[in-house]
């Protein structure tokens, strides 16, 4: 059954000819859940956690980026274009989710990610694997402003593509504001779920903030229709993109468009005292992984993403999830009711990473050399029989702690020597 319109279109039926929107999300509205392990852990005084469950919005790749492709893609198809320019680090989600989209519409797009160097993990390994399976065509670049330039480059030599900034946001005040108009409608699917008494409305959203699109729509969204909610961005992102200055940018650019397009939308403004800011949570770089980060996300899955099926990760989710925790510690917070928005993919992409063969060979030749590396999988430490690693939950897994993933069905010579060995060149910063 094809989806209705979204529920901005409802409330504001004159955006429904002017704003483009294609339905993808499969699985809306998002389930919201309450963390009572979580509440009790935290020793919560009275207040209440619950999760937004995005990390489920789609049946192949959940997260925050399809909600902006709803609105990004559906301006691509009505513009006639041929297919998406996008750019993002080799292990970007945004490029992972921009693939599957492409290469899964009705009317498939062709995908261009122009990618620059991250800190290598496992994770960026799978990510190159899976652009690839999917049918991305792959630029590199040395840096992030030089990929941004090669990729501005290549829309103008190739205008029937459709350039999309990275994580679907608005840089600097440029581009389209439709990816920011996906979250102001997430939060009126949020308040129909507290119209409905699914949760009550909460004080606080937490939410990773890196380009500020997800982020600024979530504020713009509280502030349109009245929500006495307060969100707080945890930044993930270096301060020259992910500062106060550009989530309230984002938002009001949102607004703005809003009530061009629909005259009986009021004319509000988002100042930096409709949220919060909360930074500290980077570590030195982005994708750096770090101790508060990394507890965060085992605390979380160990009292309640196991059981749950959802995991976070320690580039975006952990860190906000990490900041949410220090926030919670002090005692007048406690009786708080917070909502923690699940940005992550918590679908199995597994069986589509075992269809590549792991042959990195079929990549162009400038991404080998991040194969060249050992990143020391369990599997490739013990050299594990295939007749056990094709049905251990460890394999392919982006968690390099195999211990924390499953029990290991290797003698104990084995186990002891990949987890010394791990252990060792595991690295997480104090931050």
């Amino acid at each position: 059954m094809e989806r209705k319109e979204p529920i901005l279109f409802e409330l504001y039926p004159n955006l429904k000819d002017k704003v483009p929107w294609i339905p993808l999300l499969t699985n809306v509205p998002t389930p919201i859940e309450r963390l009572t392990i979580l509440e009790e852990n935290l020793d919560m005084n009275g207040g209440e956690i619950y999760i937004k469950r995005d990390d489920k919005n789609h049946n192949i790749y959940g997260g925050n980026k399809l909600r902006k492709f709803e609105f990004i893609f559906g301006d691509a198809i009505k513009k006639r274009k041929k297919g998406i320019i996008t750019l993002g680090g080799i292990g970007t989600n945004h490029g992972l989710a921009s693939s599957i989209v492409c290469k899964n519409l009705d009317a498939p797009l062709k995908c261009e990610l122009f990618l620059f160097p991250q800190p290598l993990t496992w994770h960026v390994q799978r990510s190159l694997l899976l652009f690839n399976y999917f049918g991305a065509k792959l630029h590199f670049g040395k840096g992030d402003i030089t990929t941004f330039i090669k990729a501005l480059l290549f829309q103008l030599i190739h205008p029937k593509f459709y350039f999309m900034f990275p994580g679907g946001s608005p840089l600097f005040g440029f581009g389209s504001s439709l990816g920011t108009i996906g979250f102001v409608n997430a939060i009126c699917e949020l308040k129909n779920q507290i119209d409905n008494k699914v949760i009550p409305e909460p004080d606080i959203i937490f939410v990773a903030g890196g380009s500020n699109g997800t982020s600024g729509g979530l504020v713009a969204g509280c502030k349109l229709l009245g929500l006495k909610t307060k969100v707080y961005i945890v930044a993930v992102y270096d301060d020259f993109i992910s500062n106060p200055s550009a989530v309230k940018r984002n938002a009001n650019k949102a607004l703005k468009f809003l009530c061009k397009n629909d005259k009986s939308i009021p004319k509000i403004e988002v100042t930096e005292d409709d949220f919060g800011f909360i930074t500290g949570y980077l570590g030195s770089e982005y994708g750096i992984k770090t101790i508060r980060s990394q507890n965060a996300v085992d605390t979380v899955y160990e009292s309640e993403g196991k059981k749950r099926d959802f995991k976070l990760e320690t580039t975006y989710t952990g860190k906000a999830m990490a900041g949410m925790f220090d926030f919670l510690k002090e005692s007048e917070n406690k009786s708080k009711k917070v909502l923690f928005w699940n940005t992550y993919n918590s679908n199995d992409l597994d069986k589509f990473l075992k269809e590549t063969n792991f042959e990195f060979e079929r990549l162009p030749r400038k991404f080998h050399i991040f194969f060249e590396k050992e990143i020391f999988q369990c599997w490739q430490i013990t050299d594990c029989p295939n007749k056990l690693r094709v049905e251990c939950p460890a394999y392919f897994n982006h968690e390099y702690r195999f211990w924390k993933v499953t029990e290991c069905k290797l003698n104990d010579e084995s186990k002891k020597k990949a987890l010394n060995k791990l252990k060792k060149v595991i690295e997480l910063e104090d931050s």
